[in-house]
């Protein structure tokens, strides 16, 4: 499908020199000794811990960094290729809150961990598990990203996202997939996992991030090189300035990632918005972000690096209209935009702090709706259906015609849980809200879990090296 543009060859290049520009005279704070070493061997010039990149370096770097690459699941049925023309639903990351009809808002728990895994273990639309779901705030933080990869492995057989807080956490994904999916040399060549390392705006990366970045690249391991600069806070006002600042910050990690190991897979990871100045926060449910991540998806395609922009983002704090109009905003804004990877795309409300159990259902239905439109058309001959409509003529019906039948439900996008019948029976039905039909649906969804079992030995592996640790 054609994607949709802002930005003309000409402004993209205009934003490239702007960046290469700040790149090479502002510079980018690099707050790790390793990197600094890496960086300063391949022509950088350091300053205490400032680094001015080369445009020259930076380009030749990018430019090795493939333009797509697959993510191979427990079961090969469910791998996910990153890049071209296709597009990833990933749930969300990060909330330290998650919220319910039955219970309200509350800290998240290991149990909702799992239970999201399930959700999207489950899910038609989500292609890939895992990551930091939600914050397990019964686990000590030490065991946290052992506990969270272990339950995306197990009770799930999709691709998943892997630890990103430091090396270590790296380090433990690596060794923990290593368990299941053959040594670091094979799974070099088929990565089951994705990760997300993000800057610190404005331009710098602090050490625990490049730690990461820098053992993920040895292993070869596919990375989101992430931005997240807030408009009028972290970067100029103006959302040009808030791309350059947003380019260069994604540029310096991606030079470091290839300095590293040369074709190291990245995602151009841009998630920026605006802040809401009456408040000072950032906000998520603007239009602002849905240009930012159009701006993303264009620059992405520029440097031929697969992207990843927010999906199903909201400010709202509860399922309401708004939660509903800007989930659908971002969501088809990067489906549009040709983003490859779309993290926050089901679940994820209150501007990233908290998840919810019937938002989860309801942004799955939008990932449906949103992969049906990307789908797109074909026009031939036989889908124009002429000979058909002369049969059919002025005046007829194509309702009880065999074509219908045969092509309907193809042809269609089938709702799961949305409301299209006549009032009396929706009446008749008890008259619920959509956020009661998700409310009932998520439920029903754990009840029936089809658990993706691992092999009793792998699962004893996996066990015993949590223990140790």
């Amino acid at each position: 499908m054609a994607f949709f543009q802002y930005f003309t060859k000409n402004d993209m290049e205009l934003i490239h020199e702007a960046t290469v520009h700040v790149m090479e005279k502002t510079g980018v704070i690099f707050s790790y000794d390793p990197a600094l070493k890496v960086l300063a061997k391949a022509g950088c010039k350091i300053e205490g811990q400032r680094v001015y990149f080369p445009p020259k370096l930076v380009e030749e770097q990018v430019a090795k960094a493939p333009s797509k690459f697959t993510l191979y699941a427990r079961n090969p049925e469910k791998n996910v290729v990153i890049g071209g023309d296709n597009i990833a639903f990933v749930p969300f990351a990060g909330p330290p809150f998650v919220t319910d009809l039955d219970r309200g808002r509350r800290k998240s728990l290991l149990d909702d961990y799992i239970n999201f895994v399930k959700l999207a273990q489950e899910s038609k639309n989500i292609d890939i598990n895992g990551g930091i779901l939600v914050e397990p705030n019964d686990i000590p933080n030490d065991k946290r990203n052992m506990t969270r990869v272990y339950a995306s492995i197990r009770y799930s057989d999709k691709p998943f996202m892997g630890g990103c807080l430091g090396r270590e956490s790296a380090r433990e994904t690596i060794e923990m997939a290593s368990m299941i999916f053959g040594s670091e040399k094979e799974m070099a060549q088929k990565p089951p996992f994705i990760s997300i390392l993000c800057s610190l705006s404005p331009l710098a990366y602090d050490d625990r991030m490049l730690g990461a970045i820098i053992e993920y690249a040895k292993a070869g391991m596919p990375q989101l090189i992430s931005s997240l600069t807030m408009a009028g806070a972290t970067g100029p006002v103006t959302l040009e300035g808030t791309q350059v600042v947003q380019n260069a910050e994604i540029l310096a990690g991606i030079t470091l990632s290839q300095l590293i190991r040369e074709g190291t897979p990245v995602v151009f990871s841009g998630s920026s918005s605006n802040t809401a100045m009456r408040h000072g926060s950032l906000a998520v449910g603007s239009p602002e972000m849905a240009v930012s991540s159009i701006a993303t998806a264009q620059m992405a395609r520029f440097y031929g690096i697969p992207c990843r922009s927010g999906g199903a983002i909201t400010d709202s704090k509860i399922v309401d209209a708004q939660a509903g109009f800007e989930a659908m905003m971002g969501q088809l804004t990067a489906t549009l935009s040709g983003v490859n990877f779309v993290l926050h795309s089901a679940g994820i409300m209150e501007t990233y702090m908290a998840a919810s159990y019937e938002k989860f259902i309801i942004d799955d239905e939008i990932c449906g709706m949103c992969k049906r439109i990307k789908r797109g058309q074909r026009v031939t001959p036989e889908r124009l259906a002429i000979d058909l409509i002369n049969e059919v003529g002025p005046g007829g019906e194509f309702l009880t015609q065999m074509h219908t039948f045969q092509n309907f439900r193809q042809e269609f996008y089938q709702p799961a849980m949305e409301e299209r019948g006549i009032f009396e029976n929706w009446q008749k039905q008890g008259s619920r809200p959509i956020e009661q039909v998700a409310n009932e649906k998520w439920k029903t969804i754990l009840k029936n879990f089809k658990d993706p079992c691992l092999s009793l030995s792998e699962n004893n592996a996996l066990k015993l090296y949590m223990n140790k640790k």
